[in-house]
């Protein structure tokens, strides 16, 4: 956000996004503390807003490719939310009261 205030020209906008692995097999967006403590893997992803390509990801633990491929699925999911409140403040802000 605070490129996008800056106003820099950016080809698209990004956003991080991180799943929790539980030993229980399921899977948590945006862990607290304690969850992330008690998952077998951590990820965290860079989703771009064009074409919600992953940009970077880093993992913590270990998890199958299919797991992987879920928390991707998930966090651009998530990005759609992410990518919409970066519209809503944006237009908040410049907007003409």
């Amino acid at each position: 956000m605070g490129l996008l205030d800056a106003g820099l020209p950016l080809a698209s906008l990004f956003c991080g996004v991180a799943c929790a692995l539980l030993p229980d097999g399921s899977l948590v967006l945006d862990p607290s503390s304690q969850q992330e403590k008690e998952a077998r893997a951590v990820l965290t992803f860079a989703i771009d807003s064009a074409e919600k390509k992953v940009l970077m990801a880093s993992t913590k633990g270990s998890c199958s490719m299919e797991e992987m491929q879920q928390c991707i699925a998930a966090a651009q999911s998530a990005a759609d939310t992410i990518f919409q409140f970066y519209r809503d403040s944006i237009r908040r802000r410049y907007s003409k009261s």
